[in-house]
């Protein structure tokens, strides 16, 4: 991991300290349009969520079989006393520590991971996750991004940032080569109460092409 975990940082790790934060920052909003705009999950689907953390994102979806897998178990702990009933939550790697049969899920969420994550990590953690989606699936992830002429509060905001691995779009689309996925990107600008920007990146398995 590429990440800052020592002085402060250390209080991200703490469940309640980190969804505090994440709801002063406007969370709540930015979840929600997140789900509704991007993630789209429909009732019944196989979703992972690597990354959980204390599983913010389940008070905003359907009815639906959730997987969530964290490193930090101070994390998965609370999300299991939260939610416990609505899902299945995994102290782990996704990338080794998953044990699911191949094709599994219909959606796989990775969101405000891979900035923390080095080319090599991510690459890695693609290449299993892919072994795992389903032919019609989606890999869906969300994390901050340098652009072009941007505001210097944003910037100033990512250099504070934990994850040590913010990327340009071109670097977070490089994660994603080789793997034989269509991807669409979009940005927000607009999700939180601060400044931030966010990149979006939507992975869907290639149509294979039809035989004559």
């Amino acid at each position: 991991m590429a990440q800052r975990i020592s002085g402060l940082y250390q209080l991200v790790r703490v469940p309640l300290i980190y969804k505090g934060l994440m709801f002063a920052l406007g969370a709540d909003n930015a979840i929600k349009r997140y789900v509704n705009e991007v993630l789209e999950p429909a009732p019944g689907m196989k979703m992972l969520d690597v990354g959980c953390g204390p599983a913010n994102i389940l008070a905003y979806l359907p009815a639906l079989d959730y997987t969530g897998i964290d490193l930090n178990e101070k994390h998965v702990d609370y999300a299991r006393a939260f939610y416990g009933n609505r899902g299945r939550f995994i102290v782990g790697n996704a990338a080794n520590d998953l044990g699911q049969d191949e094709h599994s899920f219909d959606l796989i969420n990775v969101s405000a991971l891979l900035h923390h994550l080095s080319d090599s990590e991510a690459i890695t953690m693609f290449a299993s996750l892919k072994r795992l989606l389903k032919p019609n699936g989606r890999i869906v992830t969300f994390d901050n991004v340098w652009l072009p002429q941007q505001r210097v509060t944003v910037k100033l905001i990512n250099k504070l940032d934990s994850g040590l691995n913010i990327r340009w779009l071109g670097g977070y689309l490089e994660l994603l080569n080789g793997l034989d996925f269509d991807v669409q990107t979009r940005v927000f600008h607009d999700l939180l109460r601060i400044p931030y920007d966010h990149i979006v990146m939507i992975a869907r398995n290639s149509p294979r092409p039809q035989s004559g």
